[in-house]
């Protein structure tokens, strides 16, 4: 067995429906982690709805964040790398959004700072920390942006293509009920990953990847190993190599159970 990078979403894949980690969980990943294999949480949440997890896991100091918008290393508190929209296209996108969907609500993830406009839903535990504005032009450093958030009516499975096809030049893709993002062409899981890959000397082949959702699906196409949870997405649930329990069943742990250590 050769050494491995094992990267995994949270929400609906190692997170169970509380958003918590389970004890069967935190040891199945302290267990891979002291066989010798490398773990890499790849995520949509930003890094402030990250850094508990990271630390209830354990030996996990660098996070892909933000879709692959920006990767923190919580151990040293810093920002390793980070891809910003285009000042244009985030101008672009704006107008756009605004002639299409007048009753749009919008925010943006601004490096480490969430800006919201006062319409936008997202629950308490998840918002607390945000700036809060009538209109996000009017408080936006567009050079800044990492990610834009666009809420309309009812459920963002249903009217996260139309954004994609409305915009150019940009990633559209949905991690959540409750909101599509939009980030700079290019920027997904399996990019950043990729480049962390490469920095630690693994290349694609010697990755596992676990996701449920379609911004997962870059990741899991990208990895030598593709693993969805039994709850994902249909799509997911199609392209995965293996399909293991839900989130609410360990399956992330279960499957990491079978991964023998290294002689």
């Amino acid at each position: 067995m050769k050494r491995r990078m094992i990267v995994c979403d949270l929400d609906g894949t190692l997170l169970n429906s509380s958003g918590l980690v389970s004890e069967r969980t935190r040891v199945a990943v302290r267990r891979v982690q002291e066989a010798g294999h490398v773990f890499v949480v790849a995520t949509a949440r930003p890094v402030r709805d990250t850094r508990h997890v990271a630390v209830a896991l354990g030996g996990t100091p660098v996070a892909v964040c933000g879709n692959g918008s920006i990767t923190f290393d919580f151990e040293l508190d810093e920002v390793v790398d980070y891809h910003p929209l285009a000042e244009e296209h985030v101008a672009e996108a704006l107008k756009v959004l605004r002639d299409r969907f007048p009753g749009a609500r919008l925010g943006a993830e601004c490096r480490l700072e969430l800006l919201l406009e006062d319409s936008f839903g997202l629950p308490e535990a998840l918002s607390r920390s945000a700036r809060r504005v009538p209109r996000l032009e009017e408080a936006l450093d567009r050079r800044n942006v990492g990610k834009l958030m666009v809420q309309l009516e009812g459920n963002a499975r249903h009217y996260y293509e139309s954004v994609r096809h409305l915009l150019t030049g940009c990633e559209v893709t949905i991690s959540a009920d409750v909101f599509c993002e939009v980030m700079r062409a290019g920027v997904t899981k399996a990019a950043a990953l990729e480049a962390m890959a490469d920095r630690l000397g693994f290349d694609a082949g010697d990755v596992i990847a676990f996701g449920d959702m379609p911004n997962d699906l870059p990741m899991l196409t990208w990895a030598g190993t593709a693993v969805a949870v039994a709850n994902a997405h249909p799509a997911v649930l199609t392209s995965a190599d293996e399909v293991t329990a839900s989130n609410d069943d360990d399956g992330v742990a279960a499957w990491l159970e079978r991964l023998p250590a290294l002689p």
